[in-house]
């Protein structure tokens, strides 16, 4: 134990395999999903990876460097997975103001999109988020595409989302459920009805666990699949 945490127990290294493992290869890609990382920080712990035999670096068609797991790092997905089960059902409260970020929200919720129940066609995706300023984000999902957005993507909108963002990151970890925090008005999605009542299906939410103090059994983690980095 002593020497699998000497080297994957610092603050980064099960972060960045979590990224590999919902698909992100190139740099921008990861350093989107981990907010808070420097990218020279993020450079060193490519190269550090490398070198334990976690994680190699080829190149694309293009030649462009994008980096994947090597079978040892892969091995790693079940421990990440629990690690993060763990921490919601006895370690992670309620998302703190300063922890509140509509980009990272957005990204993650793009990890979770399920290619396979999607529409045949585009469909666009606004998120109005309520928070201290409200702000807009969007998702642009296509078949084997999915985008996330900061500005308006210039195509017409199918879907509204008007959330909570603290809702939405509760929804993203796997501490709320879709359908009741429609039903509590902390969301509502608004559009054309066929897209809106197949909505909740095109992503692969986190099943939540029940807290520590409770008598039923835990709910299973529902891992998302990996999605196409933009």
């Amino acid at each position: 134990m002593s020497a699998g945490v000497e080297v994957v127990g610092d603050r980064w290294t099960l972060l960045l395999v979590r990224e590999l493992l919902f698909g992100s290869r190139r740099f921008n890609d990861l350093h989107r999903g981990m907010p808070g990382i420097s990218r020279t920080l993020l450079s060193g712990r490519l190269r550090r990876l490398q070198v334990t035999g976690l994680v190699v670096r080829t190149l694309d068609s293009e030649g462009r460097p994008e980096y994947q797991l090597t079978p040892a790092g892969a091995a790693l997905e079940p421990l990440v997975w629990q690690l993060g089960d763990w921490a919601r059902r006895w370690y992670f409260g309620d998302p703190k103001e300063e922890q509140l970020d509509s980009a990272w929200v957005l990204w993650r919720l793009r990890q979770f999109v399920r290619q396979d129940r999607l529409p045949a066609r585009r469909v666009v995706v606004e998120f109005v988020l309520r928070s201290a300023v409200d702000e807009h984000a969007w998702l642009v999902l296509a078949p084997g595409e999915t985008s996330a957005c900061d500005r308006h993507p210039g195509y017409d909108v199918d879907i509204w989302v008007n959330a909570d963002l603290a809702e939405l990151h509760r929804l993203v970890a796997g501490t709320s459920i879709l359908d009741a925090a429609i039903h509590a008005g902390r969301v509502n999605v608004d559009g054309e009805p066929t897209l809106v009542a197949g909505f909740s299906d095109w992503f692969a939410w986190r099943a939540p666990t029940m807290s520590h103090d409770a008598d039923q059994l835990e709910g299973e983690i529902a891992v998302p699949p990996t999605a196409d980095s933009e």
